[in-house]
């Protein structure tokens, strides 16, 4: 027997009779009461509609109570903020959306901004300001093109775009001093211009796993041609073309092609994580407003924390899956474990607004057609701001009235269907856009000229058009780490760098090459392949900055039995996030698809970074007795001992396996203590460097401190080195215990703690200790340099 249940969705708007909609195909659904809701609920079977002027925790538990509701699905984006999702889920009412904490991604444009930069979330340059003043000096100061944001909710009006210097500081007075939006602009975000096309981009997501909605684009503009005043939307199709690569669809990790599966990998997933990381689990739908440029580098230009609307109006009609089954799946934590279906055809909507919006209009005026139209699955008219008169006629109260949705295999279709709908509708002064979509037709008629035929040879095992995937996912991801000395672009036969651009005078190149080792093997196993390639880059930019070099270009080498393009995009955004913490640029690189060679799921990696150092200040450089030794906390295993390591796990640990909770540590799994990231110590020992009193830096991989450490020091010195100067990492116990090795054999062969050991003068140790902290590096004086027994003796490490 199914059990039927009663759901409550708040909200009063198209977006919300769609989700209405929606829910009632659903077999395990009831009846919807919709609060406060608008004349839809009398054209519906089965939705109740509850008017209520006040929407908190409070009055909604007491509409629940009185209809029996099990669930609430939360529309607009204020009650999110206000902390609806927590006062109801205090009463016992499960709720569908982000709590208070996690919602401020949307109700703090500050807060946004700087979550986006704490978690490498590819976004514009900004400041924030609470001072006009300040705010108007910092805005003369600049020469490029700014957005102005009103940092609170403003109903999604509170994005301003002047187009010169008078208008930047009229559009400032408007929102900080005049108060056009109230509280909202008490705090604001002034960041770059982006151009590019906007990209409405939503997620399903229940605080761990996510499922991406089809890419839709809105029309803010009220006019024509993108003319006029902002609205809160005109109209909108889905999918977006001009994002969703309709040939590789199939091939693609999300369904709509490569772009949006890197989307996935560098934006929804780093915010899901981030989110959670930072105790604010987001559960509901996440929708991440973004700018494609024409080289498809997608930047975020804001995140919401609820559907769009009016995206929900073209993405909805295209879910295949039960609604309320993916509701309950995200309340309940266990959305990886459902099927979500999309449907492959297209979606159009066009909003029909009243006169003078979005300013002032009028309200009550008779809209004609409603009642005549009866929804079908393919051509639906979502009701906003519409209420019922007392002789059951449907007039107008807002300034976004009906959106009328088509959907079709073709765009052309949709678009064409969608107005033929409109047109069945009239009232007085009514207004609608004439261009929902055009663009998104003159993006597939260039497209469709400029499609040419090419060979393939997929027969072989080889797949050019997966390998051409990943070129136009990890382009932009390149593209992100340029620095000052970049002369090229990836895709020529070298690469060029020019170091005097780059700030060099008298340069010596210095160069590292490394590879992960069979870490990869883990990675492969439990299928995390974001942070491998961060690894890959540790290995070498670390032995570069031993010698004093800034590293400067980096190059990798990705090796494949067969090409997964979400997997070598995967790793390939590793690398470029680890280029861009290290300072230097992703330049070129290789991606080999050797079927035959590799098995299918089985990769390698290989890096080669090349730094530069003036003549005169290369390390190590007179370094002598007395001098002090700091170590610096490795994060973990970092890239070497893995076969020793995979040894003890997989045959000494009693049946554990890499999925198996840590015995050290119940928050985590073997395997991701195991893949935390190699150290990136660039910034931090090239600060110190530059501070002075840095005579010479031993990167500690494998062969541990015993073997690592004498590579620098003269002949005739020793280091002394004072065990237990510093924390010895659980993982490490748990291997030596695992294993029943020696203190000795553990030093020998794993970092043990620390990554980077620094030589410096006794008179500089505070100072150094203060910049790597500075630099949020744990710092441990671990010993000294000692003369040896004789001046011709080979270097050595003595443990006390």
């Amino acid at each position: 027997m199914i059990i039927k249940n009663n759901i409550l969705v708040i909200g009063s708007g198209s977006r919300e009779h769609a989700i209405t909609w929606k829910l009632l195909e659903s077999k395990h659904v009831d009846k919807v009461i919709l609060v406060p809701g608008n004349a839809s609920s009398s054209t519906m079977e089965r939705v109740i509609g509850v008017p209520c002027s006040k929407i908190d925790a409070e009055s909604i538990s007491t509409i629940c109570k009185e209809h029996n509701v099990e669930y609430v699905f939360v529309g607009p984006e204020v009650p999110l903020v206000d902390g609806i999702v927590d006062g109801l889920r205090r009463k016992g009412i499960s709720c569908f959306g982000p709590t208070k904490k996690a919602a401020e991604l949307e109700g703090s444009k500050v807060f946004c901004k700087d979550f986006m930069a704490r978690n490498n979330i590819p976004t514009a340059r900004y400041q924030t300001f609470t001072d006009y003043n300040k705010a108007k000096q910092y805005i003369e100061s600049l020469n490029y093109k700014i957005v102005l944001k009103a940092s609170g909710c403003a109903a999604g009006k509170g994005v301003l775009i002047p187009n010169n210097k008078e208008e930047e500081l009229e559009d400032l007075k408007r929102i900080m001093v005049d108060k056009e939006f109230g509280s909202a602009g008490d705090e604001i975000v002034i960041e770059e211009f982006l151009d590019g096309e906007e990209c409405s981009l939503m997620c399903f997501s229940d605080g761990y796993s996510l499922v991406v909605m089809p890419p839709a684009q809105d029309h803010k503009r009220i006019f024509d041609g993108d003319k006029g005043a902002n609205t809160g939307g005109m109209g909108a199709y889905a999918p977006a073309p001009f994002i969703v690569d309709n040939g590789n669809k199939g091939k693609s990790n999300s369904g709509f092609g490569a772009i949006i599966d890197r989307c996935v990998e560098t934006i929804l997933k780093p915010t899901v994580n981030g989110m959670r990381k930072e105790g604010k689990p987001f559960v509901g739908v996440l929708f991440a407003g973004l700018m494609v440029s024409k080289d498809n580098v997608v930047n975020v230009l804001e995140f919401n924390c609820r559907m769009g609307d009016p995206e929900t109006q073209v993405v909805l009609p295209l879910l295949e899956t039960d609604l309320f089954e993916i509701v309950l799946a995200c309340i309940e934590g266990r959305l990886d474990g459902l099927d979500v279906k999309w449907s492959n055809k297209f979606a159009v909507t066009v909003v029909a607004a009243s006169k003078g919006y979005p300013d002032s209009y009028p309200k009550g005026l008779k809209i004609n057609g409603l009642l005549e139209n009866k929804n079908t699955i393919d051509n639906i008219i979502f009701q906003a701001g519409t209420s019922t008169t007392i002789n059951g006629d449907i007039v107008t109260s807002g300034g976004r009235v009906l959106s009328c949705t088509s959907v079709s295999e073709s765009l052309e279709d949709a678009i064409k269907n969608s107005y033929k709908l409109i047109e069945t509708i009239s009232f007085e002064g009514m207004q609608y856009r004439k261009d929902i979509g055009q663009k998104a037709l003159n993006h597939l008629e260039r497209k469709k000229q400029q499609i040419k035929q090419s060979v393939s040879y997929s027969e072989s095992g080889v797949d050019i058009e997966r390998g051409d995937a990943v070129v136009d996912n990890i382009g932009p991801l390149a593209k992100a780490t340029t620095r000052s000395g970049c002369v090229s672009d990836l895709g020529g036969f070298g690469a060029l760098f020019d170091t005097k651009a780059a700030g060099f005078k008298d340069p010596i190149l210095v160069s590292g090459t490394d590879g992960v080792g069979t870490k990869l093997k883990i990675a492969q196993e439990l299928g995390i392949h974001d942070t491998i390639g961060i690894d890959l880059v540790a290995m070498c930019v670390n032995d570069v900055v031993v010698q004093g070099a800034e590293p400067l270009y980096f190059l990798d080498y990705f090796a494949t039995g067969r090409i997964h393009v979400n997997v070598a995009t995967q790793v390939v955004s590793g690398i470029a996030r680890g280029c861009k913490e290290s300072g230097c640029a992703l330049i070129g690189g290789e991606t080999a698809e050797m079927p035959g060679m590799y098995k299918d799921g089985e990769y390698d990696l290989a890096g080669f970074s090349v730094g530069a150092v003036e003549r005169d200040q290369m390390l190590p450089s007179n370094i002598q007795e007395g001098n002090i030794l700091l170590g610096l906390a490795s994060s973990g295993v970092h890239s070497n001992g893995y076969s020793l390591v995979r040894y003890l796990i997989e045959t000494k640990s009693g049946g554990l396996t890499y999925k198996s909770e840590a015995p050290f540590d119940s928050t985590k799994t073997l395997g991701e203590i195991l893949l935390t990231p190699t150290k990136l110590y660039v910034l931090s020992c090239l600060a110190a460097i530059k501070s002075g009193g840095v005579n010479g830096l031993a990167h500690i991989t494998g062969g541990g401190i015993t073997e690592n450490l004498p590579r620098v020091i003269p002949d005739g010195l020793d280091c002394e080195v004072e065990l237990g100067s510093w924390e010895i990492l659980p993982i490490f116990k748990y291997l030596v215990e695992l294993g029943n090795m020696q203190t000795e054999e553990l030093l020998r062969t794993f970092n043990s703690g620390i990554g980077m050991i620094l030589i410096v003068s006794p008179d500089k140790v505070d100072s150094i200790t203060k910049s790597l902290e500075s630099h949020n590096e744990k710092v441990y004086k671990i010993g000294k340099v000692i003369n040896s027994i004789s001046k011709q003796s080979k270097s050595k490490v003595v443990y006390k």
